[in-house]
């Protein structure tokens, strides 16, 4: 029985699921539903599985638990993660209510879930895989084809993953305690079958106690549908994804157009809304974007968007760690003089670690493979960037 909340827990695997349609599952979207796989579970036995029991065992055990790698790396570098965001925001329990949840009341249901809702996404991210955006395999055959080997740009399937009517179902049936529901992609508002969740919801009433949040890239604008029932629930978030603004974000968010992302949000912004909502932002920090942070986050003020900077989960060779030393230190430099320093902390501490250049030569080979394929050019787009890493390796 947890007594007290100690400095290593986390309340998600109490309060969270996180999965995806293929069976990978997770406690939090942090891990992004990759802690363990199990295609023939429903979210119903995912939740009191052996693995979510272990991990909650140890968690009231105070153990840093190895599952949770990406929050221990986050808190490593100073960044506020998600294990402290949600032991700080206290917005699901009312005094007194945690420990009772933590040591019963979860048994009862997830009051968060959080929906990994498949890989059908309109966009091929530089930092993104085809496990997270079918239209990859077309481009990544290419890559096989020359490199003759696998790679992470394609998938099993070319045929987009998503739920299914019974695994949609099954999420209904763990409702009971549902505060709030988060959508992840490929890309949330291209799903379909979410949207009978959705209407699931709605009839039965229980969307007036739920806020549904939304990650998105910005470049799907929603269909009359979803805006008919969203006005239904509690309160609705939408978090954009933008990692750099012009056109330094369709060469992040290819093929993206950062006209199409300004006319959107105007449009989501401006409906007539009946239920609370929230606009902020999510910054996805990389190789590729790293540099140009101080204008993205001056931009994303200027939209009006709360924004949080996260490190990228993978693939290494985009992780800025693996930057030379060299290059790590003319971008401090310009990070450093920018006017809100706190807001760069954890990316600044990532960039002063010693020097790993395990991952550079990857780096280098898929930024020219992919410009190659893409008709684009990394120096005419990010040129005073270019100039830096020119300058310290003349084959890039």
């Amino acid at each position: 029985m947890v007594t007290h909340v100690r400095n290593n827990f986390c309340i998600a695997p109490f309060t969270q699921l996180t999965f995806g349609p293929a069976g990978i599952y997770s406690p939090c979207p942090e891990i992004g539903g990759r802690a363990w796989k199990d295609p023939s579970a429903s979210p119903i036995t995912m939740w009191t599985s052996n693995e979510y029991n272990a991990l909650r065992e140890s968690f009231s055990n105070n153990e840093k638990n190895p599952v949770c790698n990406r929050c221990w790396e986050q808190e490593e570098y100073k960044n506020k993660s998600l294990r402290k965001r949600l032991l700080t925001q206290g917005a699901m329990f009312t005094k007194g209510e945690l420990l009772d949840f933590v040591n019963s009341g979860y048994l009862s249901g997830p009051k968060q879930i959080n929906l990994i809702v498949g890989n059908k996404c309109n966009l091929r991210c530089r930092v993104c895989r085809a496990g997270s955006s079918v239209t990859f395999n077309i481009e990544g055959r290419v890559y096989e084809k020359k490199l003759k080997k696998k790679t992470l740009y394609t998938s099993a399937s070319i045929k987009p993953l998503s739920y299914s009517i019974e695994q949609i179902n099954d999420i209904y049936r763990l409702s009971n305690n549902l505060q709030r529901i988060e959508f992840y992609g490929g890309e949330p508002l291209l799903d379909e079958p979410t949207i009978g969740l959705l209407e699931q919801l709605v009839q039965s009433g229980k969307s007036k106690n739920i806020v549904l949040f939304y990650n998105t890239n910005g470049t799907v604008i929603p269909t009359a549908k979803h805006f008919e029932l969203w006005n239904q629930f509690k309160g609705i978030e939408f978090n954009f994804s933008i990692d750099d603004t012009g056109p330094r974000f369709t060469y992040n968010r290819h093929p993206g157009k950062w006209e199409d992302l300004l006319e959107n949000i105007a449009v989501i912004k401006s409906y007539p809304w009946e239920t609370d909502t929230k606009f902020l932002s999510i910054c996805t920090v990389s190789n590729i974007n790293v540099y140009y942070l101080p204008e993205t986050l001056d931009e994303l003020d200027r939209l009006e968007l709360p924004s949080f900077l996260n490190n990228v989960f993978g693939p290494e060779y985009y992780n800025i760690e693996h930057l030379p030393t060299k290059i790590k230190e003319k971008i401090i430099s310009k990070l450093s003089s920018y006017r809100n320093r706190s807001k760069l902390d954890f990316v600044l501490n990532m960039l002063s670690a010693p020097e790993n250049l395990t991952h550079w030569e990857e780096f280098k080979y898929w930024t020219k493979e992919k410009d190659s394929y893409r008709k684009e050019n990394f120096a005419e787009v990010c040129p005073e960037y270019y100039e830096i890493i020119k300058d310290y390796d003349q084959h890039f």
